[in-house]
């Protein structure tokens, strides 16, 4: 059963993303209660601002590690030093870019001058984990990742609480707090695991090759929040911290919405490449139909509860006011894990300019929509945008993927059923509540179409297990 595999190979990276969810979720209120929605709005443009510079500044140079794992006539230990050595030497030439337009970056971000060391030291981290990881999925070195994820995330949120309590009640307290730790456990990384790929010669054929294939991917490692990182900026320039900060709240939920749909894609991969290496197309799009049910169900109990979950964890009212737009953010990454499903065929077939048609045209559209949407329509009208981005996203990689590479390419109509599913049971969250006021025959309600919508989707593995129980 291929929903089993699916479901098999997904299911330590699911695990320990569960784990680190649940963490960071029961953090939520102790962070709303002693933070305001402005010091929200300043953390996450901070975060946002670090993960894209460290995809530029880093050349993306970690995908180059994962795509050419795979190939047999390189060395593994070669290819990890010379990308490791390379991406460091990228962050110190980026440092002394960053500290000549350092004025520029706290311009265009919005971010206090107080904040500017902190970015290299949160780029830095990221690069060094964002090795990790992907040193660890490659070698599908599941329970090692995990912990490890587990550990920083619980390290980062204590560390982060005790200096919002007692060295800065504010944004600086948090992010600083969170940073110390992950400098420490990147140091630590680079000690434990990386020590052995710290040299400056190695015999590595095609070097330039893989260079190229990895800075070509930067826009796919920018892709999977470009919307939102354009998006909390403008909103902070436009219409101040606080109202970043409250879109940023509910945004939160769908990025781990997107977080846990990335788990079971992020883990099949390695076993992805193996099936078309061994010429097995029809297994291939099997088990990305089998990803896409789950992606299904997934979105759906988000769509549905997260709402409702946000205003339980929020400690002060205004922290509220955007989480009716969920539903909409939530299906606007759909079509993001849909676009990056379809991404896995550039990685195989090393078609890297292709995606620069799909990232250029999102990023133009996003930009341009929201520099004109929001001083009109507020802050709000960010959710609507995104949504049309990412489906411009999908669009355009599908067509890319499809008339543009000599794979087996699954047609989009495939996913028709489940996104006709998804964004039913979007609308149905939104008009719901006008008929139903009282709270718990609501979320009974939720519950009885959920289980329906799980029922229909699994209703072909649901007979085959029970014709396997028979006698």
């Amino acid at each position: 059963m291929q929903f089993y595999n699916t479901l098999r190979h997904g299911s330590v990276y699911m695990l320990s993303f569960v784990v680190v969810q649940a963490v960071m979720v029961l953090s939520i209120p102790i962070f709303t209660k002693l933070l305001t929605p402005a010091d929200f709005g300043i953390y996450e443009v901070y975060n946002n601002t670090v993960r894209f510079l460290a995809v530029i500044i880093s050349v993306n140079l970690y995908t180059g590690f994962y795509r050419f794992y795979f190939e047999e006539n390189i060395s593994k230990n070669a290819l990890m030093q010379f990308l490791l050595r390379t991406a460091l030497l990228s962050f110190i030439i980026g440092l002394a870019v960053l500290l000549l337009l350092q004025s520029q970056v706290l311009k265009i971000t919005g971010l206090p001058s107080n904040l500017f060391w902190w970015i290299p030291i949160g780029i830095f981290s990221t690069i060094i984990f964002n090795f990790f990881a992907t040193y660890n999925n490659a070698q599908q070195y599941s329970t090692r990742a995990g912990i490890w994820q587990l550990v920083s995330q619980i390290g980062r949120v204590l560390l982060a609480i005790i200096f919002v309590i007692y060295i800065s009640r504010d944004y600086y307290g948090r992010i600083a707090g969170e940073n110390i730790l992950l400098l420490i456990a990147s140091l630590l990384i680079i000690i434990i695991y990386f020590r052995n790929y710290i040299g400056l010669k190695e015999q590595l054929p095609a070097k330039k090759e893989i260079l190229i294939y990895a800075a070509g991917f930067i826009p796919i490692g920018l892709s999977s929040y470009i919307v939102s990182y354009v998006d909390l900026v403008l909103i902070n320039n436009m219409q101040g911290s606080t109202a970043s900060g409250v879109y940023s709240y509910a945004y939160k939920f769908a990025v781990i919405y997107s977080g846990f749909s990335q788990a079971f894609v992020t883990a099949n991969r390695p076993n992805l490449f193996n099936l078309l290496n061994e010429n097995k197309s029809e297994e291939v799009i099997t088990q990305m139909r089998s990803m896409f049910k789950l992606i299904t169900v997934l979105s759906v109990v988000f769509i549905l509860f997260a709402g409702d979950a946000g205003r339980i964890l929020s400690l002060k009212p205004e922290f509220e006011h955007a989480l009716h737009l969920l539903p909409v953010l939530v299906l606007a990454y759909v079509f993001s894990d849909m676009a990056e499903v379809y991404n896995f065929f550039l990685h195989y077939s090393k078609k890297v300019k292709l995606f620069y048609v799909s990232f250029i045209t999102t990023a133009v559209i996003n930009f341009t929509l929201n520099y004109y949407l929001i001083p009109i329509y507020g802050y709000e009208v960010a959710a609507y945008t995104t949504l049309f981005s990412f489906m411009v996203l999908f669009a355009t990689t599908y067509l890319v993927c499809k008339f543009y590479t000599q794979l087996s390419v699954p047609r989009w109509t495939v996913f028709l059923e489940s996104i006709i599913l998804i964004a039913a049971m979007a609308l149905i969250s939104f008009v719901l509540p006008e008929f139903i006021q009282q709270l718990y025959l609501l979320i009974a309600t939720k519950i009885i179409l959920f289980l329906i919508l799980v029922i229909y989707v699994f209703y072909d593995k649901i007979i085959q297990v029970k014709s396997l129980l028979k006698p």
